[in-house]
């Protein structure tokens, strides 16, 4: 069952990736426009999509830390065991 989904979206990778942005763009404008910021703690909170903004920012510091963490010595080389 799982497997058909997967090759179902892979095979439809335009629409898929559509879907994607368009559930982004919808969660963006919710985020920005519908959210009361009245009670707002700090200034950049009062920015639109500033919410958006810092996780994608967050998101994109932790994928690199773990790179750079796996080009440190986490990753080896295929034939390792093989010595």
């Amino acid at each position: 069952m799982i497997v058909s989904i997967i090759e179902s979206l892979r095979d439809n990778m335009k629409r898929t990736i559509g879907i994607c942005v368009a559930v982004i763009v919808l969660v963006a404008l919710w985020g920005s426009f519908m959210v009361d910021t009245h009670h707002a703690h700090t200034a950049a909170e009062k920015v639109p999509f500033f919410w958006a903004f810092f996780g994608l920012a967050g998101a994109i510091v932790l994928i690199a830390l773990a790179r750079f963490l796996g080009f440190l010595g986490i990753m080896t080389r295929e034939d390792y065991y093989d010595d």
